[in-house]
């Protein structure tokens, strides 16, 4: 059943962790009922090893008294639940290079009030095309993958850009129905992909009503499922999402019936995580990022809400702290930081996050302001954070991609490629060239796609 949230999480402040390490007070994190995925008292860890996992290394946690969760082929790791008493044993045997806690992950919001963002970054410009843009671009076919609380694959500006055969996986029930619990994921894919159907109605004032266009309004869209009806969720779901990007077929344990499922995966163009925790998770998740990235995807990510008035702290959160990540930071429609948007040197390009309007899943919502319904329950929601910010960057990366980016670097990959041009091309905000509040610069739709263009005409 959906729970109504009133309050949200913004900042995370915990201690950090060390390899072998379990830090003091974190069991009781771990140990908690989590629909039915914790028992016995057991903790949920990440469990790495020398070597690709095999029969062995899964008698080995098995015989200490653990259940595997995920067995990856992304990283040599297992995701386990693991008896307390067994995790100091087990994470001297020589052949485990890490264990480390499967820590919870938030939804990456902080709602504030009462949208603008598609336009201001020119993606509109490149929808209908022009001189410097080319032919009308709308990112058609690009494969994005939306890794969050499900995405509402029902909803008319999202549900074109579904293929209905597959939606997705949700890691959470283990099935192939990842529907929104929570609104959180159909908000960030409608910022991404809407669809351009001329759906909007406005008030008096002229703000929309109903009907949004996102920023690549033609993509592919694939709902990843990794959080609950609360917006949290745990690494090792966000692992296997991750995975499942890269199109690895996948052998999955399902905790509540102890089945073993078979899952393929769908290589992505781009993946977008609004989501993200400040403790860093350990060695495990980061090589799951990096090989994903090593692979080809463009990812994306919400650079936190952990920012100060000053906007000169170091706060950025994982997983858009990692190299391989692209970390947005948010700005209000002054081109100013938002307030509450994390800073760092990770910070790479920020992105409108302020009052966006974007699609939502149902009549209510777990913060104010409330969702506004069509008469066939088709709702919408202003929604403010950088979990907003990071999906315009996701599907700019769409719309460089669908005009054709060549492997200059001859890599057998062009996500590096994208990258350099969303970089290069954004617009420079506050001190001159990459800073900790803006990173290279607000996203440039538009100058982007005529960089790409003119690289690779």
């Amino acid at each position: 059943m959906r729970k109504i949230v009133i309050s949200f999480v913004a900042l995370f402040v915990v201690a950090g962790m060390a390899s072998f390490t379990i830090p003091a007070g974190a069991l009781a994190v771990a140990q908690g009922q989590d629909q039915g995925q914790n028992n016995d008292n057991l903790t949920r860890v990440l469990i790495a090893f020398d070597k690709p996992v095999g029969p062995p290394e899964h008698a080995l946690v098995r015989a200490h008294g653990g259940k595997i969760k995920y067995s990856y082929s992304i990283v040599n790791a297992v995701a386990a639940l693991l008896p307390a008493g067994a995790i100091e044993g087990l994470s001297h045997n020589p052949h485990v290079a890490s264990l480390d806690l499967d820590d919870a992950v938030y939804a990456a919001d902080a709602e504030l009030d009462n949208s603008w963002g598609v336009k201001r970054i020119g993606a509109g410009t490149v929808h209908t095309g022009s001189a410097e843009t080319g032919a009308a671009n709308k990112g058609t076919g690009v494969k994005i993958g939306i890794i969050d609380s499900g995405v509402n694959y029902l909803h008319p500006d999202l549900n074109d850009n579904f293929d209905p055969a597959n939606l997705g996986y949700d890691f959470y029930y283990y099935d192939y129905d990842p529907m929104d619990v929570y609104g959180h994921g159909t908000h960030v894919a409608g910022t991404a992909c809407a669809e351009d159907n001329d759906n909007g109605v406005k008030d008096g004032s002229g703000k929309p009503l109903y009907g949004v266009v996102g920023v690549a309004p033609a993509c592919k869209l694939y709902s990843l499922r990794v959080l609950n009806e609360n917006g949290v969720g745990y690494w090792s779901d966000i692992i296997a999402a991750v995975e499942w990007s890269t199109g690895a077929t996948m052998q999955i344990e399902n905790v509540f019936t102890g089945d073993i499922l078979t899952v393929q995966g769908v290589k992505m163009d781009v993946i977008n995580l609004s989501l993200g925790r400040d403790r860093d998770p350990g060695s495990t998740v980061r090589q799951a990022f990096d090989n994903a990235e090593a692979k080809g995807v463009v990812i994306a990510a919400a650079a936190g809400n952990s920012g100060t008035l000053s906007g000169k702290g170091k706060n950025v959160i994982y997983p858009a702290k990692f190299a391989s990540v692209i970390a947005v930071g948010a700005t209000d429609s002054g081109d100013k930081r938002a307030s509450f948007s994390s800073t760092g040197p990770e910070v790479e390009l920020a992105a409108p996050g302020v009052s966006v309007y974007s699609t939502w899943n149902d009549n209510t919502s777990y913060s104010n302001p409330q969702p506004v319904c069509d008469a066939f329950g088709n709702c919408y929601k202003y929604g403010s954070g950088t979990s907003m910010a990071s999906p315009h960057v996701a599907g700019v990366a769409a719309l460089v991609i669908a005009t054709g980016v060549n492997d200059t670097n001859n890599n057998k990959r062009i996500n590096d490629e994208v990258r350099k041009v969303m970089n290069d091309t954004a617009q420079d905000l506050g001190s001159a060239g990459r800073d900790f509040q803006f990173g290279y610069g607000l996203v440039s739709a538009a100058a982007a796609v005529a960089r790409s263009l003119a690289l690779w005409p």
